[in-house]
């Protein structure tokens, strides 16, 4: 798109982990984030069991380094004892395995781009996939490689889901699985849990395109804002503010393959989606508030009741400086 602002997410291949359609969890995942809800409140600890939780399962964590399996024993591990330390311990693991994903995650998913892996996975996919959604139970179903199924195996161990775009399939981050341990943790560790949990069971972007209404698009911004003035010194701040400045780039100037304004003759922005100025005025019907995105909003509004509902140099100049400036 000619007139978007260069975007820091590039939608090929390591972009892909981020933003891509979700077409399914796997099936040892998704059965632990429907029992989530349900988990019981932290139980009282004594300080040494609370701290012997702890450094086994630092030993775990500290050994995957070399032994990529104790990941998977750190993971397993955090779930089965969790509810034996303390809260300040619990919320310290649970970022810490987020942070050994996330670490192993661009490494491991190299693995998935063989052309060999591919063509297995899309096989097993389309054989029965597509009626049961790319989890792991399905693939393992029809694929008889043993090396695709070993790591297929890997891939869940390490808490990951499969995801695909642009005709490609790869591991990413599976927060809803991290939601089990919100009873444990910090309030604001939880509440970062579920605004990961949002985008990653159904991503806003896909093959370059937004593929979720205007509406929630701005929800989420909304909830984004939200967590960076209820949680300013929380631990996961600094990532949500990250988040929030893509997802108002979305808000305002739409995506390459989603554009906020309708392209003229010559590759000019015009006309501002309809349904994005819809989108824009149910999201004022509360009013503004202290919101920054909103009040944004609606000085775009204004701009564009003046304009006839078209893109000039005054909202140009506006968004530039609302963008830079956030």
């Amino acid at each position: 798109m000619k007139n978007l602002p260069k975007l820091s997410v590039k939608i090929k291949r390591n972009a892909l982990l981020g933003l891509a359609i979700v077409v399914g969890a796997g099936a040892g995942t998704a059965a632990i984030a429907q029992s989530a809800s349900a988990a019981p409140a932290a139980a009282v600890v004594t300080a040494e069991q609370s701290l012997g939780v702890y450094n086994q399962f630092q030993k775990y964590l500290k050994n995957s380094a070399k032994t990529p399996y104790s990941l998977v024993q750190a993971r397993n591990y955090l779930f089965n004892h969790i509810k034996r330390v303390d809260s300040w311990r619990a919320t310290v693991m649970v970022l810490q395995l987020e942070n050994a994903q996330k670490a192993r995650l661009n490494v491991f998913s190299e693995k998935f781009f063989l052309e060999k892996v591919q063509k297995v996975i899309d096989a097993a996919y389309r054989k029965g996939g597509r009626e049961t959604g790319l989890t792991y139970s399905s693939l393992l179903k029809y694929i008889t490689d043993h090396s695709v199924r070993a790591l297929l195996t890997e891939s869940y161990g390490y808490g990951y889901k499969l995801e695909t775009s642009e005709g490609m399939y790869y591991p990413v981050m599976h927060y809803e699985g991290f939601k089990f341990f919100k009873p444990y943790i910090g309030k604001d560790i939880a509440a970062y849990i579920d605004l990961m949990a949002a985008d990653s069971n159904k991503p806003a972007l896909s093959d370059a395109a937004i593929v979720i209404t205007w509406n929630e698009l701005i929800n989420r911004t909304l909830a984004l804002e939200t967590y960076v003035k209820e949680y300013p010194k929380s631990n996961r701040t600094a990532a949500v503010k990250d988040k929030l400045k893509l997802m108002e780039t979305f808000v305002f100037y739409g995506s390459n393959n989603t554009p906020a304004y309708q392209y003229g003759a010559k590759g000019e922005l015009t006309t501002i989606d309809p349904e994005l100025r819809q989108a824009y005025e149910k999201a004022l019907q509360s009013g503004v508030g202290d919101s920054r995105v909103l009040k944004t909003i609606q000085n775009v509004l204004g701009m564009l009741d003046t304009s006839g509902d078209k893109w000039n140099g005054n909202i140009e100049k506006f968004l530039r400086d609302f963008i830079q400036n956030g």
